[in-house]
């Protein structure tokens, strides 16, 4: 049996539900049990340990007030862990609240999801679905890409929506966004290689990686379809803006931060044009605003960050920004490269010990507790 690879993802995606009420962690699971699996903490304290022993949780589920160390201290302790899986993790905050104080405060420390205690099945569903994607999307890109550009294949193997096929679809959800007062959401995603102040075309092996990972994460009622010679546009009707958002800003970091190219002088460059339905009022309609106004939208800010070759997203609030000369603010901007220790592992074996030394440093936290145990037991006396 092959070994797996870095694309493999667990059947059920596993989540950490703490909160301090019983009922309340026995109606979550009784929502969520059949799609994913889950594990328990009564206190943020008790959620942070499961949290270091853990590494398949994917999604926290929290309530802010908790005894020992209540939601906000989880919120904090985990976006300033030194361990990435954990700084990165989604975290959606339950609340009985319906006060925009408490709402504010907590994306403030880090949350990406709030919903409330009397949340419905399918809601909590198509969320957790959504964030789970979210972390399966940056995994499988950040580890992904380089494993199928070494193979080859690649672009014999993807198979992705014409520009005329994306279009039809397109239409179909905005239609229905619009008929279910729902948002719809369309990204465009440009790529390419900067050299000098340049943007020159990427290899069509980097291109065709690209599209089949973003064929790999979407959900099957999204659509995604390259619609140039490195260019990409999805369309959604059935995810938050922010939760887009975030994978927007994910695969964007993933593919700039990926490992394709050599030479100091050369890097990826990955710009998203991103646009909401809801940007344009409430009473907006499919006539009122039409595909094709969204279309350029999401264009227009793409290749406002492009020309610069800056990587992240453009929403409306960057677009003004970068009008303004500014660069993309820092929310937008990728995150520095990351790996973990299964894709450290796999480039040992492979002879790459030199690309495994510059993130020994990152996962010094994760080590230390094997390697103190390995040191203990070699310090201790052996019987005759």
């Amino acid at each position: 049996m092959p070994a797996p690879t870095p694309l493999d993802i667990a059947v059920k995606p596993r989540v950490l539900i703490a909160d301090d009420s019983r009922i309340v962690r026995a109606t979550l699971i009784k929502h969520i049990e059949g799609m994913f699996d889950f594990r328990e903490a009564l206190d943020g304290e008790q959620a942070w340990e499961t949290l270091l022993l853990d590494p398949s949780i994917r999604v926290v589920i929290t309530d802010l007030t908790m005894p020992k160390l209540d939601g906000y201290g989880l919120l904090q302790r985990i976006r300033n862990s030194k361990v990435t899986r954990i700084r990165t993790i989604p975290v959606v905050v339950v609340s009985g609240s319906d006060e925009q104080e408490e709402k504010d405060r907590a994306r403030a420390a880090g949350a990406n999801d709030l919903i409330t205690k009397g949340i419905g099945t399918a809601q909590l569903l198509s969320r957790l679905d959504v964030l789970t994607r979210l972390v399966g999307s940056q995994q499988a890109f950040e580890q992904g890409l380089e494993t199928l550009v070494r193979h080859a294949g690649a672009t014999a193997q993807l198979v992705l929506p014409t520009p005329e096929q994306l279009r039809v679809q397109a239409e179909a959800m905005l239609a229905a966004s619009v008929k279910g007062g729902k948002n719809f959401v369309l990204l465009r995603v440009l790529v390419g290689l900067r050299k000098g102040g340049e943007n020159l075309a990427p290899p069509p092996d980097i291109v065709a990686a690209i599209g089949q990972l973003l064929q790999r994460t979407v959900r099957q009622t999204d659509c995604v379809a390259q619609t140039g010679a490195a260019e990409f546009t999805l369309a959604t009707g059935t995810i938050q803006f922010d939760a887009a958002r975030i994978f927007a800003q994910r695969v964007c970091a993933a593919i700039a931060n990926a490992h394709l190219v050599s030479g100091g002088e050369v890097s990826l460059v990955a710009s998203c044009g991103m646009v909401a339905l809801s940007e344009f009022g409430a009473d907006t309609t499919a006539a009122t605003t039409p595909l094709a106004t969204l279309i350029d939208t999401a264009s227009r800010r793409a290749q406002s960050a492009f020309v610069r070759g800056e990587s992240g997203v453009v929403g409306q609030e960057e677009e003004a920004a970068l009008k303004e000369g500014k660069p993309l603010p820092a929310a937008a901007q990728p995150k520095a490269p990351t790996a973990d220790l299964a894709t450290l592992l796999q480039w040992l074996r492979e002879g790459r010990k030199d690309k495994v030394l510059a993130y020994v440093s990152e996962h010094s936290a994760e080590l230390k507790p094997l390697l103190e145990l390995l040191l203990d037991d070699r310090s201790r006396p052996r019987g005759g």
